[in-house]
């Protein structure tokens, strides 16, 4: 039987066990956006936004001593702007596989497992960085990522995982040789058929697959990463001498004399913000986790660990409370208005603003076409993975769709699902809209486009939601007035 045929039917039994999880649509939609050439920024930062976890996460990671933003980044939309769109969407698409792959621990030493892949993705991340890798977001993601063959075969298949830790360990071979030994495959072949599933960035892939020297320093890094992780969070016993042999490698990679193994976990723990709102562990407990690291005789995360990893991150983030983020929203805008600022941004700001604190609602931003008998969407932001912004499009000769009379009055207004038809054939195939308010955006008394935003439940919109969208529209205008007026 050929590697690769014996690959995919591990792969298939994996998947068949839920050891390995199905792609979720958030990684779906963002593969996808890796492939398209025509994707914006906004189409990412709407798929990010639709993960509540995803989207803190984003955030942490921007705001860490990384990236080291000059004042504090509190949208996903300025994350993209700073990070850039390639950077974003690695992180977003680690993060959003890594979760994925969490809710198949089965057993919480499994969890704490996992646990350990996200260590390792943040210490390979701050690693890259003082080696002055162009690019460490990519890092993180070939860390986080670097041990999920391993952990699918643990879960999928215990006792034949725990004959090839055996071999591995007691007779000194090769993960490969154990791997072919026990589930007739090399591990390398796994690790191939796993990247060609995600459609990971090609440094990870490259990390993953042992594609490139093992001499190459962003590979050992990764793999010394994963020591440090393994140490803390698995079987690996760390102790004075381990630690010690460890900083002596990472100091030739590094090409530094004062490297410290317990003071850099201390300092990532510290600068990466997930570390602390995912995993609970404040600095004692990190401080409990490394002298038991130096100790050497036993694991230290179950020695100093109060928390469940496995539960932890697994648990349902909450959204935002809109009247706490609202004002950092309009002041925002306020300020990019004021400023002149890039009129894409200021729409993606807009965007995200209606979306996050007008909880539950499908948001479409859209624009006269160019004979301005046509409005057509540019941007969305909801839940719905089928539906597109071109989906919202309106016929102006549908003189009585209330959408149409509210362009042409040049005023905001409210529907619901009693009163005559939207006209919007092509979106309410996918959405069954029961409560919807749009406004024009006007520029120089002239109408450019219009905001609509829609719930698919019978909630209504409250007084405080609608002067808050009403606002939002009003800056947006605005923005392009002043664009406009510099012209």
């Amino acid at each position: 039987m050929g590697d690769d045929l014996r690959s995919q039917q591990l792969i298939e039994q994996m998947r068949s066990k839920g050891s390995l999880p199905a792609i979720s649509e958030n990684v779906q939609d963002i593969t996808s956006i890796t492939n398209q050439s025509n994707t914006c920024a906004a189409d990412l930062a709407a798929v990010i936004m639709r993960d509540c976890g995803l989207t803190s996460n984003i955030l942490a990671t921007a705001n860490s001593i990384i990236y080291s933003p000059r004042y504090p980044i509190k949208t996903v939309s300025y994350a993209v702007t700073f990070l850039g769109f390639d950077k974003v969407r690695s992180i977003a698409l680690g993060l959003s596989i890594f979760k994925q792959t969490m809710k198949t621990a089965k057993t919480q030493q499994l969890a704490q497992l996992y646990a350990s892949s996200y260590f390792s993705g943040s210490f390979s991340m701050f690693l890259a960085k003082k080696n002055n890798y162009d690019h460490p977001e990519e890092i993180f993601v070939a860390g986080l990522l670097y041990r999920l063959p391993w952990l699918a075969l643990a879960n999928t298949f215990p006792e034949e995982f725990k004959e090839m830790e055996k071999l591995i360990v007691e007779k000194n071979i090769s993960n490969n040789e154990a791997c072919k030994k026990l589930f007739g495959v090399e591990y390398d072949e796994i690790c191939k058929a796993l990247t060609n599933i995600y459609n990971l960035p090609n440094k990870v892939v490259k990390v993953l697959r042992n594609d490139v020297d093992a001499n190459d320093p962003i590979v050992s890094l990764v793999r010394e990463s994963g020591q440090i992780s393994n140490m803390l969070f698995g079987n690996k016993l760390g102790g004075k001498d381990a630690m010690k042999n460890t900083e002596g490698r990472l100091k030739k990679l590094l090409n530094i004399d004062d490297f410290n193994i317990s003071d850099f976990i201390k300092d990532v723990c510290e600068q990466d913000g997930n570390i602390s709102r995912v995993f609970h562990m404040e600095k004692d407990d990190v401080d409990m986790m490394v002298k038991a690291l130096e100790w050497g005789k036993g694991n230290p995360a179950q020695i100093a660990g109060k928390v469940a990893f496995g539960d932890t991150l697994s648990e349902e983030v909450k959204h935002d409370d809109p009247d706490s983020i609202i004002g950092q929203f309009l002041t925002d805008l306020m300020i990019a208005c004021r400023k002149d600022g890039e009129l894409n941004q200021i729409l993606m700001l807009a965007q995200e603003a209606l979306y996050r604190c007008l909880i539950g609602t499908e948001v479409f931003t859209a624009f006269f076409s160019k004979t301005k008998t046509m409005m057509i969407g540019r941007f969305y932001a909801g839940n719905n993975s089928l539906v597109k912004a071109q989906d919202f499009k309106v016929d102006m000769k549908h003189i009585n769709s209330p959408i149409v009379k509210s362009i042409k009055n040049m005023g905001s207004a409210q529907w619901n699902y009693a009163e005559t038809p939207l006209q919007l054939p092509r979106l309410q195939n996918h959405l069954h809209i029961k409560t919807a308010m749009f406004s024009p955006i006007t520029a120089l008394h002239q109408v450019i486009g219009i905001y609509f935003v829609a719930r698919t439940t019978d909630i209504p919109f409250s007084e405080k939601e609608i002067v808050w969208f009403e606002q939002i529209v009003i800056l947006v205008g605005q923005a392009f007035e002043v664009s406009q007026k510099r012209k």
